[in-house]
């Protein structure tokens, strides 16, 4: 199947609205996800960039949003999916190494990072495999922040998802200390999306042991351990 890509450049609106629908609405539960309202208005927003992959035909299968912070030069890839039905097809490594390779020379980050369903705490509930997507990044060479992370709440009232996995998908050469990487860009990251998304940091146990393990001036980075 040959697959392209289209950029947040050449982007439609109506483009954008059924990458949501087929992809990203029948990915990820509803605690995971941006409304499709706010996927629409972040198309406008600085530092949001998106890519949607199509077939032959035009139609939708795949894609993934990424967040810049630019304080802190991180990327944070907030989604990338397969459409149902044309997972395990490549789809998903044709858009995570456009998006890199796209990422990298727009923005020059010193990570690009993702957040992922740790497989011990995560099971299939009809979104996805997570024993089979981290599978799929670890043989794209993504290794392990080693923190114990969660997303923040993304819907005012909501709720936090624990247990995921912070990834790096991209790690420059400024940022890497042997095993692992400096962390502070890392701190500086999860400070920002907490301010972001729950308007303030917060003092409550998560995050404290979630910063006390950046608290170092180095971070460790391991790769996934699966079968």
């Amino acid at each position: 199947m040959d697959v392209r890509t289209v950029g947040s450049d050449h982007l439609t609106r109506d483009l954008l609205a059924d990458f949501y629908d087929t992809v990203l609405a029948p990915s990820f539960p509803r605690t995971e996800l941006v409304s499709r309202e706010d996927l629409l208005a972040a198309l406008d927003a600085d530092g949001t960039a998106v890519t949607v992959a199509v077939d032959e035909a035009d139609d939708v299968v795949g894609g993934a949003v990424g967040q810049w912070f630019p304080e802190c030069r991180v990327m944070l890839t907030e989604y990338l999916a397969a459409r149902p039905g044309r997972r395990g097809k490549g789809v998903g490594r044709t858009v995570l190494r456009a998006v890199l390779a796209d990422w990298i020379q727009r923005f020059d980050p010193l990570l690009v990072l993702g957040e992922v369903e740790d497989p011990e705490h995560h099971g299939d509930t009809g979104y996805g495999d997570p024993v089979r997507r981290l599978r799929f990044y670890r043989g794209e060479g993504a290794e392990i922040v080693a923190a114990p992370y969660f997303q923040p709440a993304l819907h005012g009232a909501g709720t936090r998802v624990p247990h995921l996995l912070l990834m790096a998908f991209a790690v420059s050469g400024e940022c890497r200390t042997g095993t692992g990487i400096a962390a502070a860009p890392v701190r500086c990251f999860v400070e920002h999306n907490l301010t972001a998304c729950e308007g303030s940091v917060g003092d409550d146990e998560q995050t404290r042991a979630l910063l006390g393990a950046l608290a170092g001036e180095t971070v460790a980075l391991s790769a996934p351990d699966i079968p």
